[in-house]
């Protein structure tokens, strides 16, 4: 492979030259810290669930053979060694690429799904595969994309993942990842110095009893909600989509556990149960899909207030656009701290991070637009959480995965409780309309 050399910029009057891969992305503190962490929990797979049977290994490798033109992000691997580690371009060889794994008869969705995403990666090659699975019925069969997240974030599978399903032949052109950032405002570092003082708060009672599950088996459950309904309440309210869904999953957990959150509570209590939702670090537009720009945006879920309405307006105030967009240049600044500041900057996030639910709301296509039934997720499991939620937003459904280690008790219900909260805060904007500006 040639090399060129690259100047890297350091702090104050030094710079050095390191050589590395001709076209080679340097990682930012995103990729850093997935890397440090690559395990097979940051594989993550998405399905269409599709009726008759599976297409040929052949016939997926046809309708693969210009991936790499449309979306080049999946022409790269990673390169380098120790603390000088990049993105390089490689040729892609569909054949180590697009897998058929058949399971045996009865068989469930979740058992499939999960073997599908831990099977090994072929070494030297760029991590992700389409695979083609049947087997566990007769009359169906899933079309997956799976991933390493050492490559690609949730966005950036979420925009592949359309792209290579949708039968559109849709492209997604290479940009650079790490685009020029302007200089940071006052505002911008006021803004987060405040919401980093949330990093740290202590963490609130949520979870029901254990039940220990000697599987040890990541539960699984969807909740598939009507996308009118959010849209009424965003009428309603002024609400973003996003807002809504921190409210109505505030709402589900209250039901899981109400004893948490009723009677006499502690201070910890009644402030609420502490959060990440996951935010894009992408410039607007940006179809570069190499990766990981996301950050954890700090959030308390009001799970004591009794009123969805006001729940929903909390929920808004922590979510502020405006602030949002300013913590996101102060975090997108700082993805872009210099080589080995940027590895110890992935250590000290790592070492700091509190095991506290993880909330990803991302766009997506319909199932039926890619001729599908169902679209099944099941998202990366970072070691130190306990729960993840994944929130896919189509045109007409808004489908809420939820995952949850084995020894959470009493998960089948969350799906139901999602729905009741849903309903619950559209009622009450429907009967208390004086309440429903935030």
């Amino acid at each position: 492979m040639r090399t060129a050399q690259v100047t890297v910029k350091r702090l104050g009057m030094f710079t050095r030259t390191r050589r590395t891969a001709e076209g080679a992305v340097p990682f930012s503190v995103g990729d850093k810290s997935i890397h440090l962490q690559d395990s097979r929990d940051w594989n993550a797979i998405v399905a269409l669930r599709k009726r008759g049977g599976p297409p040929t290994a052949e016939d997926v490798r046809a309708r693969l053979a210009d991936v790499t033109d449309r979306i080049p992000a999946l022409g790269h691997r990673v390169g380098g060694r120790r603390w000088n580690r990049y993105f390089e371009p490689c040729d892609v060889d569909l054949r180590h690429h697009v897998e058929e794994l058949r399971f045996p008869a009865g068989r469930t969705l979740e058992q499939c799904m999960r073997e599908a995403v831990e099977r090994p990666w072929h070494p030297g090659r760029p991590p992700w595969s389409v695979q083609i699975i049947s087997g566990y019925r007769t009359d169906e069969h899933l079309l997956a994309y799976r991933v390493s997240h050492v490559l690609q974030d949730g966005i950036a599978i979420s925009m592949t993942g359309k792209a290579l399903f949708s039968g559109m032949g849709e492209r997604l052109p290479f940009v650079p990842a790490q685009p020029p950032g302007g200089r940071l405002s006052g505002r911008a570092l006021r803004v987060g110095l405040r919401l980093t003082s949330r990093f740290f708060l202590p963490s609130a009672r949520w979870l029901p009893a254990d039940e220990p599950d000697a599987s040890e088996e990541w539960r699984r459950h969807t909740a598939v909600l009507d996308r009118s309904d959010f849209d009424d309440i965003g009428r309603h309210t002024g609400a973003g989509t996003a807002q809504i869904c921190l409210a109505v999953l505030c709402g589900a957990l209250r039901a899981w556990t109400p004893g948490h959150w009723t009677g006499a509570l502690d201070r910890r209590q009644r402030r609420g149960l502490p959060a990440y939702l996951a935010m894009s670090l992408r410039a607007p537009r940006e179809t570069n899909c190499l990766g990981n720009r996301v950050a954890g945006l700090p959030l308390t879920l009001p799970c004591a207030e009794p009123s969805p309405v006001r729940r929903l307006r909390r929920i808004a105030e922590q979510a502020d656009y405006r602030e949002v967009n300013d913590f996101r240049k102060l975090l997108t600044a700082l993805y872009r701290a210099p080589n080995l500041l940027g590895w110890l900057f992935a250590h000290v996030v790592l070492a700091g991070e509190k095991p506290r639910p993880m909330v990803t709301i991302i766009p997506a296509a319909d199932p039926a637009e890619a001729g599908a039934d169902e679209l099944l997720a099941v998202p990366a499991r970072p070691p130190k959480q306990t729960a993840g939620f994944l929130v896919t937003v189509g045109h007409t459904e808004i489908t809420v995965h939820c995952l949850l280690r084995p020894f959470v008790g009493d998960s089948g219900r969350l799906p139901g409780l999602i729905a009741e909260s849903l309903t619950e805060l559209r009622t009450a904007l429907i009967n208390q309309p004086e309440e429903s500006a935030l």
